[in-house]
């Protein structure tokens, strides 16, 4: 579900305080410069995010120097569009061994200055390990890039025998209803008979509880156990009624409450873990502002 990069959407992580994560980095424009230690650490940081989860990292945007707001961006920092071109940081990119297919750079134009730029790099997890140009693996770890140990390489290899389920949210309203979207999509080599995501919401944006036992947290969060097979709950007479081949997805909705919209201003959070197969579960999660809302009224209205 992808989304325009510009600077409105730059300026909004800022101005929401949106925390570096395993899948999001900030880079200031000095971070990109001509010297070898640099260049070596742009390779660095791009191999870790593939050999992770995948994710974003944005070149022109600084962090707070402060200790208690480390990992939130302060500012914009340009950078030259003349002395960094988009296809130099491609160059850089391109030492990675084996290359990483699917990567995307969004140059970002800024309206400080013609010559000015921000670069916001989407790079999908791999299905290998990636060596960055000083001939070693990194991963994400703790905000950072560190360098991986033998098991985790082989680990990370193993991906290509094993599905990559990854899950993207929307918010849709229509005339009727307003839900939450999950979609899966399968971006692994191998099909994934199983798939099953234990996904905790914060009660209050919920229509409705239906079981009380789902109850988590104290009251504050419901767990939706959301799977491709024919029942809720597993027992000896599943059975796959949906498998996800490579590059196909799934979706499932969720009714949200009318008062949706206003609780998207606080920092509430949505939590999930991802089951699939013999792949290792993969757990992240994902602020409610965070998430694209798409409004399907006016397109009811025309017809």
């Amino acid at each position: 579900m992808p989304k325009i990069w510009n600077e409105a959407r730059l300026q909004k992580l800022i101005e929401n305080e949106i925390e570096e994560s395993l899948t999001l980095e900030y880079k200031s424009a000095e971070a990109l410069d001509r010297n070898e230690t640099k260049k070596k650490e742009i390779t660095k940081d791009v191999s870790a995010m593939a050999n992770s989860a995948g994710g974003t990292i944005i070149y022109g945007i600084s962090e707070y120097s402060l200790t208690e707001k480390r990992h939130l961006p302060e500012r914009i920092t340009p950078v030259e569009r003349s002395k960094f071109p988009r296809e130099w940081v491609e160059q850089i990119i391109q030492a990675i061994r084996p290359r990483i297919e699917g990567i995307v750079i969004h140059s970002i134009n800024l309206s400080s200055s013609e010559n000015h730029v921000a670069f916001a790099i989407e790079i999908p997890q791999s299905n290998t390990a990636h060596q960055a140009s000083d001939h070693r693996y990194y991963k994400r770890f703790n905000f950072q890039a560190v360098p991986m140990e033998d098991y985790e390489i082989r680990d990370v290899m193993f991906r290509e025998q094993t599905p990559n389920i990854v899950l993207n949210f929307l918010i849709q309203v229509t005339q009727d209803s307003q839900n939450l979207v999950i979609q899966a999509h399968n971006y692994g080599s191998a099909f994934a008979q199983y798939v099953a995501v234990f996904l905790d919401l914060p009660v209050q944006i919920l229509q409705s509880v239906e079981h009380k036992m789902n109850l988590k947290d104290g009251g504050k969060m419901y767990r939706h156990r959301l799977t491709n097979l024919n029942q809720e709950f597993a027992d000896e007479q599943f059975r796959a009624n949906f498998p996800l081949l490579r590059s196909m997805t799934m979706n499932w909705k969720i009714p949200l409450n009318l008062d949706f919209e206003k609780l998207r201003e606080s920092d509430l959070t949505i939590k999930y873990k991802v089951y699939a197969d013999n792949a290792l579960p993969k757990e992240s999660k994902i602020l409610l502002k965070e998430i694209e809302i798409v409004d399907l009224r006016s397109k009811s209205n025309k017809v």
